[in-house]
């Protein structure tokens, strides 16, 4: 890349002084009037043709430096599981299985076995795609350098699994990671090199495998409305609710789950949840079971498959339940529980194709609100395709709203686009979908070139014109 320059300029100290000081007062300072003046200066004196010849040159430069710095970066990804709801992470901070092991102990010495106690010990994790991470996951197996540590973790099943270049995925119980994690740094003054192969000695012979994890259940007979009734929200974590359930008596729950799920003993019992993906507004094709029993006291984990028949049965029963308790219809409370929550909004990582920026648009003005400049991003591609949604069909009146965003302060494009989900019902839930370094790079010259054609400026001439204005609330276009 090319180099900057810097000029030396000379004011006695009480001009200086008296100068800085009004400027102040304006919110402004000397050095900003300068760089001003010298860009203006620059743009009055090179001949129009020899700027658009420089500007290319240096946009070449930084993309190219970019790549390069994008290049060098080495990852950790995490995957996290949790109540039916899938979280995927990455660091530009490596962490090894040791590492992330002992992550883990602490949150179980503590007492919080939770994904968001997890997460916010990871240092510098911010959300990713599914198509990102199981790029990574690649690049893991390639050997390539790039990523130090691939895992996930079901805190539902409390098993801990980490990609081996050689080996491939190997999972273990929580508790057996945190007891190799103990030996590990058990005694002091050891470099976190010698402590790595005594991690790895411990977990000899721990390996689980899928039948030890979780079983699938295979039905003896379809559910039959009134086998399976709601009894309260287990939880609302990102875009799922998650309700739980019970059996309508010792019957059903043999007839559909068969014998792997008895509860035998006193003290015994089984906990069922079923969700609602609120991005598809369809119910999740699995229900969740984990049965508890005295003689051990890690429950077991079961999957059932829900068909499509099954699936409308346990939406049915969630209205139902949304009608008695709170008396709204399940989208309805889906949207009161997303106005009381103050978290970011859900991640969008359920589609099966990444999105192309390639053919991407903007369309209509440029809307600044809340610090950010909002470029209304026309939905020309397939959205479920992308974003995992449910609004291309015909047995729903939704649509989507697509939003990427600029933001003032940083001067650079947000990390995700903002996808509105409108229903036909009239609720609107807010999503993001994570876009990587690069593609929040495409994007910045997208807007470069709109903001140009639409106000007649570049995109840091519009900013700096914006910032040295006074404040100013714009309300949201109505969707």
């Amino acid at each position: 890349m090319s180099n900057s320059y810097s000029a030396e300029v000379w004011l006695n100290e009480h001009r200086w002084d008296a100068l800085e000081e009004a400027l102040e007062q304006e919110g402004t300072s000397i050095e900003k009037h300068l760089q001003n003046y010298l860009i203006d200066l620059y743009r009055e004196m090179v001949p129009w043709e020899q700027i658009e010849q420089i500007e290319a040159l240096v946009q070449q430069e930084n993309l190219k430096e970019f790549q390069e710095r994008e290049a060098r970066k080495v990852f950790s990804i995490f995957r996290l599981w949790e109540a039916g709801r899938s979280l995927y992470l990455a660091t530009e901070n490596p962490t090894d299985a040791l590492s992330a092991a002992q992550i883990l102990r602490e949150c179980l010495r503590a007492g919080t076995v939770r994904s968001e106690d997890y997460v916010k010990k990871i240092r510098g994790a911010y959300s990713i795609s599914s198509e990102r991470f199981d790029e990574l996951v690649q690049s893991r197996l390639e050997n390539t350098g790039r990523v130090a540590g691939a895992f996930v973790l079901d805190f539902d099943f409390q098993v801990f699994s980490a990609l081996l270049i050689a080996d491939g995925w190997k999972t273990y119980r929580f508790q057996d990671i945190s007891a190799a994690a103990y030996h590990a740094f058990r005694k002091e003054g050891l470099t976190h090199e010698k402590r790595l192969p005594k991690f790895l000695e411990r977990l000899n012979g721990r390996e689980l495998t899928g039948q030890d994890i979780g079983t699938p259940l295979k039905a003896l007979r379809d559910l039959q409305p009134g086998d399976l009734s709601i009894i309260g929200n287990a939880g609302h974590i990102g875009r799922l609710l998650t309700f739980q359930a019970v059996c309508r008596d010792d019957t059903v729950r043999m007839e559909v789950f068969g014998p792997k799920v008895r509860c035998g003993n006193t003290g015994s019992w089984l906990d069922i949840y079923a969700s609602y993906d609120v991005a598809r507004q369809k119910v999740c094709d699995r229900l969740d079971l984990l049965l508890y029993q005295n003689r051990d006291a890690r429950p077991k984990a079961f999957v059932y498959k829900l068909s499509p028949s099954e699936c409308a049965l346990m939406r049915a029963a969630m209205e139902e339940y949304c009608q008695r308790t709170h008396g709204r219809s399940l989208s309805d409370q889906c949207a009161e529980l997303y106005r009381q929550e103050a978290a970011a909004p859900p991640v969008l990582d359920g589609g099966s194709q990444p999105l192309d920026l390639e053919p991407v648009t903007f369309e209509g003005d440029i809307i600044e609100s809340d610090g950010k400049l909002s470029f209304y991003v026309p939905v020309t591609f397939d959205p479920d395709a992308v974003f995992g949604t449910n609004v291309a069909s015909d047995s729903n009146g939704d649509w989507l709203n697509v939003y990427a965003n600029y933001d003032l302060e940083t001067g650079g494009p947000e990390r995700a686009l903002a996808v509105i989900l409108i229903c036909g019902a009239g609720n609107e839930f807010e999503f993001s979908y994570p876009l990587t370094a690069l593609e929040r790079e495409q994007l910045r010259e997208k807007m470069q070139d709109y903001c140009q054609a639409q106000t007649g400026m570049t995109l840091e001439e519009y900013r700096q014109e914006l910032l040295s204005e006074e404040p100013r609330m714009e309300p949201r276009p109505q969707m």
